[in-house]
């Protein structure tokens, strides 16, 4: 299934639910069926008054066969409506209705476009970034620091009830058997939750609290981050033991390329004791916050890397040191264009000037077509030399990646740099005003 939808939780084979679908649940005509789990079945539906699609989720088809268990049905179920009905943020699916009609017991929610994270965990399937991982975990976090607040512990935290929608908005989902709360400290009768994903504390039946839900999360991101579960077996009493008495094998062992720091994180947020992992939402996402910070800086110091390593094979910077590119560089800009898109407009004033680094441009006057320049190429001299109103309209032709130096800001660089840089300027200048004579020359002759 390549698209699921908020309230969707993994499929349950041993469901006994009807298979029949509603035309209409109250006022809300149903479209299709999304999926179906051990909650209940998710429908796609929409509501006629406001005029927008909705998810309504059924929990109960058929009749039940037990004096009582219909009133215990129907109190479960509303669990969910009460705990999701307390919280309004924006990495929450919001929850607009919930309802009794005939057999039917339904929550109506936020329809959300998207996967779910389970789509990012399976083997051998599509993978998120490191930074897509540590953007979705953060805002998790913000979203269970909100619900903890709100006194709503979700205890069922695990990939398939995160939603990243089409947009790339992370959404939480699915409080079916979330505990509603003042202390923020239950005692469960029994456990309950996903078992790979559950603390120790829910194992052993004692207090769930905040942090409960932050251990999960950390399992949750240790797959993202791996591909397998902090402990996996096929025996559940045996991944219950683990969770319980071994620690996790580190993520530095798993993945050798990410920094320790990111390991840490992980590790702290699966520490057996509660009084061991973060203590709110808060505190871990500003750690995440901080290794994403530091992931973004060596990327954006790879990518100098590369676009000076670029800038040293034109022509332009071969009597230029390294030292010098480098000055020049951190004083300049590198960007990008589309095909189609204008980087001078004829006319326009200003005192830049432009080095093809790849791809190629198309030299228009007057809206005709004059010449096309590719890498290593050079325009906008004058215009940097004298501040002049631009002669032509140069058009990227192609991807395009150029080097753009700024009058003002080449006199921030060392004497000897600019002496350097300016030699190389002029012979650029030279060789583009005899390449121009030329060309001027050939269409005279043709005219």
């Amino acid at each position: 299934m390549n698209n699921m939808h908020a309230g969707l939780e993994e499929i349950d084979s041993s469901s006994h639910m009807s298979s029949s679908m509603p035309d209409k649940i109250g006022k809300y005509e149903i479209i299709n069926e999304l999926g179906r789990g051990t909650c209940g079945i998710v429908y796609r539906g929409f509501d006629p008054f406001v005029q927008r699609e909705v998810a309504v989720k059924v929990g109960q088809t058929e009749m039940p066969t037990e004096t009582g268990q219909n009133v215990e049905i129907q109190r479960d179920f509303f669990a969910e409506a009460h705990a999701a009905g307390k919280l309004q943020h924006p990495h929450i699916v919001s929850l607009y209705d919930a309802g009794i009609e005939g057999d039917y017991n339904y929550l109506v929610m936020e329809y959300v476009e998207g996967v779910t994270l389970l789509e990012f965990c399976r083997a051998g399937g599509a993978r998120l970034s490191t930074e897509k991982i540590i953007e979705c975990m953060f805002k998790c976090c913000r979203a269970l620091e909100y619900s903890h607040r709100m006194g709503v512990i979700h205890r069922d935290i695990k990939p398939s009830n995160i939603m990243l929608s089409t947009e790339g908005e992370t959404k939480l989902m699915d409080f079916s058997i979330a505990e509603v709360t003042q202390n923020l400290f239950v005692t469960p009768e029994e456990v309950i939750g996903s078992p790979s994903y559950m603390a120790p504390e829910q194992i052993l039946k004692k207090a769930v609290v905040p942090q409960s839900d932050l251990y999960s999360l950390g399992a949750v991101m240790y797959q993202l981050l791996t591909g397998e579960r902090p402990f996996s077996s096929v025996d559940i009493q045996q991944v219950f033991r683990d969770i319980v008495h071994k620690e996790a094998p580190l993520l530095k062992d798993k993945r050798k390329d990410l920094p320790e720091r990111l390991s840490k994180i992980v590790q702290k947020a699966l520490s057996k004791d509660p009084a061991d992992r973060y203590q709110s939402g808060q505190e871990f996402g500003n750690e995440l916050t901080t290794v994403y910070d530091e992931l973004r800086y060596a990327e954006r110091k790879i990518l100098e890397h590369e676009n000076m390593d670029a800038l040293k094979k034109l022509g332009f910077f071969k009597s230029i040191t390294d030292e010098d590119i480098e000055e020049i560089y951190a004083a300049s800009s590198m960007l990008t264009f589309k095909p189609g898109a204008v980087v001078i407009e004829e006319d326009d004033i200003d005192d830049s000037f432009y080095i093809i680094v790849r791809g190629q441009v198309e030299v228009r006057k007057s809206g005709r077509l004059v010449t096309t320049l590719e890498q290593g190429d050079c325009f906008g001299e004058i215009g940097f030399l004298a501040s002049h109103k631009r002669t032509a309209t140069i058009v990227a032709y192609t991807d395009l990646l150029v080097f753009k130096v700024n009058a003002m800001l080449i006199e921030t660089v060392s004497k000897d740099c600019q002496l350097r840089f300016y030699k190389a300027f002029n012979e650029a200048l030279i060789q583009r005003l005899a390449f121009t004579n030329i060309r001027l020359s050939q269409l005279s002759n043709y005219n």
